[in-house]
């Protein structure tokens, strides 16, 4: 069954506190392993501000991506105050949507899409970089997050990386499969992908089948690996097969 428009937002505050509990405990200045270019203040200076932009183009139906957002306030100065000017932002993200018609057309990229598509990208934009932010800080990372939020997560993950098949030449191959599995109770089919790798790029289909190489492991446990996050080893994912098909993904669909 599909998730709803208000449990996404209901997630995005809720992934937003652990985001801001994990900065406050690495420390503006700390190195994120997971984004080398970026601290922590970067990281969080991303999220607080994709959150606003997001209501921007919300608030404005019918237009294309906008520029500012909704409440543009720079993050403050100090530490004490970053935590509040995180949640205030996954607030009014979370309100933009709610007063908006979750079918109404709203910018996309490259194209329009319902507001519904918005609360459901910025669920899981929040939850992976909540994942950064925790790899920095040295605490476990998502450990809370349920089985169906972290598979739904895979899930638009995989269909962000074919929408943008055209940049990601890498991923072009002559029918080499993935088959992804979580294995969380209560998934089902939910919780397994095929993927193969075609020379116009990849295609995902929901689907159990032998493939060149398989992947088990945790929902959680796999949006990190995929998103390159974190090692395979490192997180009790079992891989079997051609492993350099996982390591290609990896290097290449990462978003």
């Amino acid at each position: 069954m599909p998730l709803s428009t208000e449990r996404f937002l209901d997630e995005v505050v809720l992934h937003t506190t652990a985001f801001a509990d994990a900065v406050h405990t690495a420390g503006p200045d700390t190195r994120v392993p997971s984004c080398p270019d970026w601290t922590v203040r970067d990281l969080a200076e991303h999220l607080g501000g994709v959150h606003r932009w997001c209501a921007g183009t919300v608030s404005r139906p019918g237009e294309k991506l906008v520029r500012r957002g909704v409440g543009d306030a720079p993050m403050p100065e100090s530490v004490d105050e970053v935590s509040a000017w995180l949640l205030e932002g996954a607030a009014i993200v979370a309100q933009t949507i709610r007063d908006a018609d979750e079918d109404t057309l709203v910018g996309g990229f490259g194209t329009m899409v319902p507001v519904s598509f918005w609360a459901r990208r910025q669920c899981h934009e929040t939850l992976v970089h909540r994942a950064d932010a925790e790899l920095a800080a040295g605490v476990p990372v998502l450990a809370d997050v349920a089985p169906e939020i972290a598979a739904d997560a895979v899930d638009e993950h995989l269909a962000m990386v074919v929408m943008g098949a055209g940049r990601r030449p890498e991923l072009r191959a002559d029918g080499a499969t993935l088959h992804l599995h979580a294995t969380d109770e209560g998934l089902d089919g939910a919780g397994e992908w095929v993927v193969t790798l075609d020379a116009e790029g990849p295609r995902v289909e929901h689907a159990h089948r032998k493939s060149d190489t398989a992947v088990r492991g945790p929902a959680r446990a796999l949006l990190t690996v995929l998103t390159s996050r974190e090692r395979p080893e490192d997180v009790g994912v079992d891989v079997l097969g051609a492993a350099e098909l996982l390591d290609r993904w990896r290097q290449h669909g990462a978003v």
